[in-house]
């Protein structure tokens, strides 16, 4: 039924950071073979189950080599990438650690019939006690159903996500609104938190005019549903919170709400390797913060492209728009090219865009700013990989640099958005893999140049371990070992609750270097596997208090053990 697929379609919405990925390019190749295992390689499961449990809130880690300066403020959803597989699959994994720590994934993979595909994930990160002493509950759940035919394909995406941070001590600062000279009191309490919903649907259409699989041509509808909410609470009464205060609680709450429709069109062409996509949107979305309300009508024109030309794979897409967010853009492209065991790719992408700190505006009795001369950001990404499987020393190395302008930041309880915002970082990272017998080495060494310093410049970690089965019919493998790490020192950034982002701070404090010591160790049994891992041994004997952020200590010594399982049909 291959020679029945549609075209390869990229939708590129009017703020596109990244390349859409549309399952009709690949003809619906199986991506899950039979020796695929939900958490990954062997020698990283301990990594692949559990993400490291840094004091932090949000998704900011300065300890990961990759980094884009709007994680500061960015604790959205995240994606589930394709998965298609000719024969069911159903996999689970679970990890725990301290402070009552738990990871859990389900995911649900099938074709129904030769064409339509359904896929289901659902995440659970929770914890009690990791985040300076509060907790925080991560739900996502996402439905995936593809269909296609000889004139027809539909795609049909929903997905919800829920983030509910309880954090203690309050608010320490409140700000001042300004140009309006009102002394907010400090709050301090030890149930404050904020939470963070969102609901996405999408429904794309493809309707094929030509009767020939190799050359296609139709038209593309697509509808898109997005709802976002945030607030900030502290369960207690106005004059309990407050030793006077301003508004009526009605005007008061710290809460937002932004509602998008897009409506998409346009028209394909596909033959064998070349695809094509152009068109036009429109987006409506209505903002409610309390008793401020804004709503605007965008319009914008979009094209994709995917193509294959001697070897090398080309994706690119790009949108404008003209109504409403005048002169907002994006252009994104990606480039791979395979050499035997060797693979190159690189990717480039520049937008510019208005603030997305929802949204204009912020009134609030904690916190209060507009942004009446908002101007366009820029932001412009440039990366580069290259991985070679050879039999000797598997190896990698990357680079990557990103340039933003204008791009605004919280600094001081207000929102800043000026020439001065000039933010860059770029980096470079090697590692390798060496095997002899039953010895494993893997090491990776990584140095970064960040505005502000606001990153380690270095990070070093290597891990040597056994690797090989155990018992005599050696069916029980394993690989057990020690990971030692280092990283170099950073300014500390700190954080304002109330509207989920990072400030960039003067508090003249710094992350201090130090090393890290773990030790792993994981098996496989088939389709079922489990590790054991004792992270940040360091903490023992290292005794002066170090920081990640300020007010958020490094993570003392943690216990983890998860496990994973594999069904296919």
């Amino acid at each position: 039924m291959r020679k029945w697929a549609l075209l390869f379609v990229v939708v590129a919405f009017c703020r596109l950071n990244s390349l859409a990925q549309s399952p009709f390019g690949h003809y619906f190749q199986d991506t899950l073979k039979p020796g695929y295992r939900i958490s990954g390689k062997l020698d990283s499961v301990d990594v692949n189950l559990a993400a490291y449990q840094h004091t932090l809130p949000g998704f900011f880690n300065p300890f990961l080599f990759s980094f884009s300066y709007s994680d500061l403020n960015t604790t959205w959803h995240k994606p589930q990438q394709r998965r298609y597989s000719a024969i069911p699959h159903i996999a689970f994994e679970y990890s725990m650690g301290s402070k009552l720590a738990q990871f859990g994934k389900i995911t649900y993979t099938q074709a129904i019939d030769s064409n339509t595909f359904i896929q289901f994930d659902y995440i659970r990160n929770t914890t009690n006690g990791n985040l300076r002493n509060s907790n925080f509950e991560r739900n996502s759940v996402q439905l995936s159903l593809m269909h296609r035919s000889r004139y027809y394909g539909t795609i049909l995406d929903v997905s919800f996500y829920g983030n509910n941070n309880q954090l203690n001590d309050g608010l320490t600062g409140d700000s001042v609104r300004e140009g309006f000279p009102l002394n907010f009191q400090e709050v301090v309490k030890s149930n404050a938190g904020n939470k963070t919903k969102e609901f996405h649907a999408d429904w794309k259409n493809y309707i094929s005019f030509t009767k020939d699989s190799l050359h296609k041509a139709g038209v593309m509808l697509q509808s898109r549903l997005d709802i976002k909410n945030q607030r900030y609470f502290e369960r207690d009464t106005l004059k309990q919170i407050y030793g006077f205060y301003n508004y009526d609680s009605t005007y008061s709450y710290d809460y937002w709400e932004l509602a998008s429709l897009r409506l998409n069109g346009g028209m394909f062409y596909k033959n064998q390797d070349f695809n094509f996509e152009a068109g036009l949107g429109t987006r409506y979305w209505d903002y409610d913060n309390m008793v401020l309300h804004q709503d605007t009508t965008e319009a914008y024109g979009y094209a994709a492209l995917d193509m294959i030309l001697k070897g090398f794979s080309l994706k690119a897409a790009a949108n404008y728009t003209f109504v409403g967010a005048n002169g907002e853009m994006s252009v994104v492209a990606d480039l791979g090219k395979r050499f035997r065991s060797n693979l190159f790719t690189a990717h480039a992408s520049f937008s510019r865009q208005y603030p997305e700190n929802y949204q204009r505006n912020y009134y609030a009795n904690t916190l209060n700013y507009s942004w009446i001369n908002r101007q366009l950001s820029t932001k412009t990404l440039g990366n580069v990989h290259w991985s070679s499987k050879n039999r000797v020393i598997p190896f990698f190395a990357e680079a990557f640099i990103e340039s933003n302008t204008n791009m605004p930041v919280f600094i001081q309880n207000r929102w800043r958005q000026d020439t001065l915002m000039h933010l860059s970082v770029a980096g470079i990272q090697v590692g390798f893999e060496y095997s002899y017998r039953k010895l494993l080495i893997q090491s990776r060494v990584s140095y970064r140049e960040s505005s502000g310093n606001l990153l380690p410049n270095w990070l070093l970690s290597g891990r040597i371990a056994y690797n090989g089965g155990l018992f005599k019919a050696q069916k029980l493998k394993t690989v057990t070992g020690i990971e030692i790490g280092y990283i170099s020192s950073y300014r500390l950034m700190d954080f304002a609750p109330m509207i989920n982002t990072y400030v960039f701070s003067n508090s003249g404090r710094a992350f201090r270097e130090m090393m890290k010591l773990h030790f792993y160790s994981q098996f496989d049994l088939g389709y079922f596997r489990w590790f054991i891992r004792i992270e940040n041994i360091e903490q023992t004997f290292v005794k002066p208090t170090n920081f990640e952020g300020l007010g958020y200590p490094v993570t003392p010594l943690q216990f983890r053990f998860g496990v994973s399982w594999d069904f296919f049909n």
